[in-house]
């Protein structure tokens, strides 16, 4: 096992192993004998497995029969962690060392760690940087607006007195709006009633049963007059009664 601590704060162990024997590691720190124990104990018929315990994230990759494992620190995060492991099943399956490992039914320990480690190392390289970068700094909290300008007293006098003048007249505005919207529909209902009373049969025979007896009364009277005037007439041969 290679150990080199300096170059990897962040990823703890990293290794591609075949059930529990370790093909290819590479170690910042004593967690050789841990890490034989979580490959011991891998959970089965997964593909991705991961667990945080005591600050630590533990993180598997299965690719049958090929397990992919790290250890990191909790502050690099379950996705980091998880695409580590993506980038190394990559690299392992574009490398010439498939074809050593997929040729021993039972490879021995450390097998391809000659063509493994460079990889290993280029790909945790990248997130030692990110452990040792700062965070960015967070922007400074927007001042909050000022206060709109309340005036003064006399100021504020007149708006009141303004907003009561508005409703005053939006109140006679809509007392008018109900009379006139009063004053139309009476004039409506007269109108209906004049309108109905024509148009009904009834009203009009009334009407004319009248009007026909008006006419006769007038001609009746018209001829007593003429009846009376002549019997004048013939009595007083002419008009000698008025000169006389």
């Amino acid at each position: 096992m290679i150990s080199d601590p300096n170059d990897n704060p962040i990823i703890l162990y990293a290794c591609v192993a075949k059930g529990p024997t370790v093909l290819a590691e590479i170690s910042s720190a004593a967690a050789g004998d841990l890490a034989a124990q979580c490959l011991a104990a891998a959970p089965r018929f997964h593909r991705l497995y991961s667990h945080t315990a005591g600050g630590r994230i533990y993180a598997f990759l299965m690719e049958d029969p090929l397990i992919f494992f790290a250890i990191a620190g909790e502050s690099l995060g379950k996705p980091q962690v998880l695409l580590f492991l993506r980038r190394l099943r990559d690299a392992f399956f574009a490398s010439s060392a498939i074809a050593i490992g997929g040729a021993h039914d039972r490879p021995s320990p450390l097998c391809l760690q000659r063509e493994l480690l460079p990889e290993l190392r280029r790909l945790v390289l990248p997130l030692s940087f990110q452990a040792d970068k700062p965070p960015p700094p967070q922007p400074p909290p927007a001042d909050p607006p000022p206060p709109a300008a309340g005036g003064s007293e006399s100021e504020q006098e007149t708006r009141k007195e303004t907003r009561k003048k508005k409703k005053k007249s939006n109140a006679t505005t809509e007392e008018d709006s109900i009379s006139r919207i009063g004053s139309f529909d009476s004039e409506a209902e007269s109108r209906i009633e004049i309108s109905a009373a024509d148009a009904d049969p009834r009203t009009k025979t009334v009407q004319g049963f009248w009007g026909q007896h008006v006419r006769t009364v007038v001609l009746i009277d018209l001829a007593l007059c003429s009846l009376l005037f002549g019997i004048w007439l013939s009595v007083c041969r002419g008009f000698h009664c008025i000169g006389s």
